[in-house]
């Protein structure tokens, strides 16, 4: 059999309309004769019987045909460990499989066709560069200690797939093998002309994309040969059948009805993950943005912050209420971090209806900042608190901080040696949890203002009745006027208007 060998081997993408199922592979392999044969003239079959001659036959989508090898492999029931190879245990015993030259391997088999991959390191020229460039890092954390830590699975769960944020495409493949070993050595020690594979055929169901590599030989063949030099020319040919139109109707009706179970399915996760809030309860979805800090002293800058949650306040997401943010050196007096975090609040609606009710406290963000320079001196920089906005849009904060001070023993230790008075309890920024009673004296405290923070943040509310009542807009704008307690430029900018006040009174009496 003469044919035009192709020696560049090309894979094709085909978009698909049917069923992948549907889908049939003709793949033909014959052995070369020898060139002296063809020289001389001889007609007869002068091919090596020691090897495969002549073999054609046609693959399903996922078929699993076994090669002799695995034939004598799962053909003992003490090697099927896992319950795909007891299937192929039974299916052996049941229909006295002896196993073709010509093999598969489906989505079920553990097969990779590099296998150079698994045994060797792969290394980028990027980290080729950064291993002379850099220092090696000492102390590092293993892989599951790391707080960021993200894994990523080949075969997410459904969901999984909703948590993890990364694109997953369903792809399955099937592999076309041959065996081009001596006929002898088939089913006793597999070597590399054991497992030499024809074809690559992949599925996107997503995209519904069939790529065949190589693509279809048409007029031409492939030519492959096996560690004795015997070569091949092998055809790969497409071999579906057409449908009739009964079929065709039937599995429009199929496909219509799994792209409904598909959108009912999607509807009843889109409807659990849209869950209706109570009708007393009042739920705050907070994103904020810690841009940068500005008139610090010492380098090394970080930023950690917690939320404090008053009575009346909860949250399923405790792992956000606190965070740090990485680590930054000043430039110009000013560390720009660009650190994210969103977390969603519960606030139970008491009744509003009494104007005179006493309201509940809101909720604070307070910072610590921290430095840490390259002497592994720490400092803290200064703390800050600020209440959260009670109304929803979007707000940019600069937000002034401050840290204790004491003798100058501890002013000379905070320069050379680092550390300095910390609060034992974050919240004694605000006011403090264990506090009782309506006044609260910090009058013994000394501080000393520092530098300041930049924030971004995005409020929105979500309650089962409009917040557009006058009632209830009433309610927030009244907890609104709380945060002037406790924002430190608002008093002083009351005290400032108190005094210009008492001025003008006393010009007046004059």
């Amino acid at each position: 059999m003469s044919a035009k060998i192709r020696n560049k081997k090309i894979a094709a993408n085909y978009r698909i309309k049917d069923p992948v199922s549907n889908f049939k592979l003709r793949v033909k392999i014959v052995q070369q004769k020898p060139l002296l044969a063809e020289l001389l003239g001889n007609e007869g079959d002068t091919r090596d019987s020691n090897f495969l001659e002549e073999e054609d036959r046609i693959f399903s989508w996922q078929e699993k045909i076994f090669s002799p090898f695995e034939v004598n492999f799962y053909g003992d029931e003490n090697n099927c460990l896992t319950e795909c190879q007891k299937s192929y245990y039974r299916s052996i015993k049941e229909a006295n499989i002896e196993g073709s030259q010509l093999y598969t391997y489906t989505r079920n088999d553990s097969y990779y066709m590099d296998n150079e991959l698994l045994t060797r390191p792969c290394k980028t020229k990027l980290s080729a560069k950064n291993e002379t460039a850099l220092p090696a890092l000492q102390n590092r954390k293993p892989f599951p200690e790391r707080y960021n830590k993200m894994v990523v699975d080949d075969r997410p769960t459904e969901t999984r797939i909703r948590t993890n944020h990364y694109l997953y495409m369903e792809r399955s493949r099937m592999y076309v093998m041959v065996d081009l070993s001596r006929r002898d050595k088939m089913s006793i020690d597999p070597d590399g002309d054991s497992e030499t594979m024809l074809c690559v055929i992949t599925h996107d169901e997503s995209r519904r994309i069939l790529s065949v590599n190589p693509d279809f030989t048409n007029d031409c063949c492939y030519t492959v040969a096996n560690s004795s030099g015997v070569e091949f020319n092998y055809w790969i040919v497409h071999a579906s059948e057409k449908q009739s139109p009964l079929e065709l109707q039937q599995q429009h009706r199929e496909s219509q009805r799994e792209i409904e179970e598909r959108l009912m399915r999607k509807g009843a996760e889109i409807s659990h993950g849209l869950r209706l809030t109570a009708p007393d309860v009042c739920k705050i979805f907070l994103k904020f943005d810690i841009l940068s800090v500005h008139d610090f002293l010492f380098d090394g800058l970080c930023v950690s912050y917690y939320i404090d949650l008053p009575e009346h306040w909860s949250t399923d997401q405790n792992n956000r209420l606190f965070g740090r943010t990485q680590r930054c050196n000043l430039k110009n007096h000013s560390a720009h971090f660009g650190y994210a975090a969103e977390i969603s609040l519960d606030f139970e609606l008491p009744d509003v209806s009494d104007p005179k009710e006493i309201l509940p406290s809101w909720p604070r963000l307070l910072f610590a900042v921290i430095s840490l320079d390259n002497w592994s001196r720490y400092r803290t920089e200064g703390y800050a608190a600020v209440p959260l906005p009670a109304l929803p849009g979007s707000y940019e904060l600069t937000v002034p901080t401050w840290r204790a001070t004491g003798s100058i023993i501890n002013s000379l230790r905070r320069f050379f040696t680092g550390g300095t008075y910390e609060l034992d309890d974050i919240t004694y920024c605000g006011v403090p949890s264990g506090h009782i009673g309506k006044v609260l004296d910090k009058s013994q405290l000394k501080v000393t203002p520092s530098g300041y923070i930049k924030l971004g943040m995005n409020v929105i509310h979500q309650t089962h009745t409009s917040v557009k009542h006058d009632d209830r807009l009433n309610y927030f704008e009244r907890l609104s006027t709380d945060k002037f307690m406790t924002n430190i430029e608002n008093i002083f900018e009351q005290f400032k208007a108190a005094r210009e006040r008492m001025i003008q009174v006393r010009n007046l009496n004059v």
